[in-house]
């Protein structure tokens, strides 16, 4: 079989890029033939202008997407993020050339602007039942800018009226309250175009008998939704030692903190190539984001490694992580509750947090391996293939 994947790289990388070649080089690695059509978010504002200008129909995205996919002709496109430089036009591009598309829901943003149901470190909802969202344009909610998210709701508003979103064969998503909170909203796909696909990482070299150390770790974008706020008072309130990875708005008071607390260190961006290395390390990963976070990776990798993981009670991590098997959970938002759950598992026999971290390691095992995600990448793309000729066979019946 093959498959173009289409996907936009973000400024800064994150999980989701990385998402996007691991499951490259998974289905390469089973013989499937696999091309990548990759766009970019330029950060010079010129260069970013032209894309942002011509978001709800990029003309060079859609002539390019033809191009490729006449070129290559893939039995599924499959793609990833369509945000500002590649636009819904890729999209429309496929249901052009009358190739099955698979879409991958990282985010919330075909239903608010804000893509993470999330304002001013409070949850957002008011989007999804709102025909269109006028509340989260008065409220700025992409990039504290009006003008931006009305740009951005319009684009989808807009796909939506023109039904793009219903040419989409298949919708991938992790878990079974994403398929709920769609289905909740205006969006109107049909709940069988939904399949839910966990993701998967490579497995590491796991050594039960490694000695960890004293201290926790913080690995992702430092961004409020991340719960970077959350995760620096509770430092602030103890002498536990924190080493935080990563880049992003926050940097500036991530690197205050660590000037101002002796115990918080920030050693900056770690490479994807040292992740697991680091995760052995730490006694456990800190992971306090507040918005409802679809599959974080990093969770994936800390259970590859057999890494306890402290998690806020919501979205993905209240099911990924169970409370006193894996790992542990704390009060969303609640600073003063991760705390005390640090001071919890700094108490904690090294028998106990041995078992636990086991236990973190049989979940990537039973659930996250790259076998189990290539048999359900296998079967989403069958099932877009028959959707779609089912489709064309219908509309040419009545022509």
């Amino acid at each position: 079989m093959k498959i173009l994947i289409i996907h936009t790289f973000y400024r800064f990388k994150g999980g989701e890029d990385n998402l996007v070649l691991d499951e490259m080089a998974l289905l390469q690695g089973a013989g499937f033939t696999v091309e990548l059509l990759q766009f970019k978010n330029r950060s010079h504002f010129f260069s970013a202008l032209f894309p942002v200008f011509f978001l709800p129909f990029n003309l060079y995205s859609f002539i390019t997407t033809i191009i490729k996919i006449r070129k290559y002709q893939p039995d599924v496109v499959h793609v990833h993020n369509w945000h500002f430089a590649a636009s819904p036009s890729v999209v429309v591009a496929c249901h052009y050339c009358k190739v099955p598309v698979v879409l991958s829901l990282h985010n919330y943003r075909l239903i608010c602007p804000s893509a993470t149901l999330l304002h001013k470190g409070e949850l957002f909802l008011d989007s999804i039942k709102q025909e269109f969202p006028w509340k989260a344009v008065l409220l700025s909610v992409y990039r504290n800018s009006s003008i931006q998210t009305f740009w951005l709701a319009f684009s989808i508003y807009l796909h939506k009226k023109l039904k793009t979103w219903q040419k989409v064969s298949a919708y991938v998503v992790n878990s079974e309250f994403e398929v709920k909170t769609f289905l909740q909203s205006t969006l109107g796909i049909p709940e069988d175009k939904f399949v839910i696909k966990s993701n998967s990482i490579p497995d590491p070299s796991f050594d039960e008998g490694v000695k960890r150390g004293n201290y926790f770790a913080f690995i992702g974008r430092l961004v409020s939704e991340k719960g970077v706020d959350v995760l620096l008072e509770a430092f602030a309130k103890n002498n536990l030692e924190l080493v935080i990875y990563g880049y992003g708005p926050l940097e500036q008071k991530v690197k205050t903190s660590a000037m101002l607390h002796p115990n918080i260190t920030y050693k900056g961006a770690l490479p994807h190539e040292k992740l697991s290395e680091e995760l052995r390390n730490c006694t456990a990963l800190i992971f306090p984001s507040i918005w409802y976070e679809g599959m974080p990776l990093t969770l994936l990798h800390a259970f590859s490694t057999g890494t306890p993981i402290i998690a806020s009670n919501i979205g993905a991590m209240s099911t990924m992580v169970k409370d006193h098997h894996n790992g542990l959970h704390f009060r969303t938002g609640d600073a003063a509750d991760l705390a005390q759950k640090l001071e919890y598992w700094n108490n904690l026999p090294e028998t106990e947090k041995e078992a636990i971290g086991l236990r973190s390691r049989e979940t990537y095992e039973d659930c996250y391996t790259p076998e189990s995600n290539l048999k359900s990448l296998q079967s989403v793309y069958d099932g877009a293939k028959k959707r779609t000729a089912y489709e064309l066979d219908y509309h040419n019946s009545y022509e």
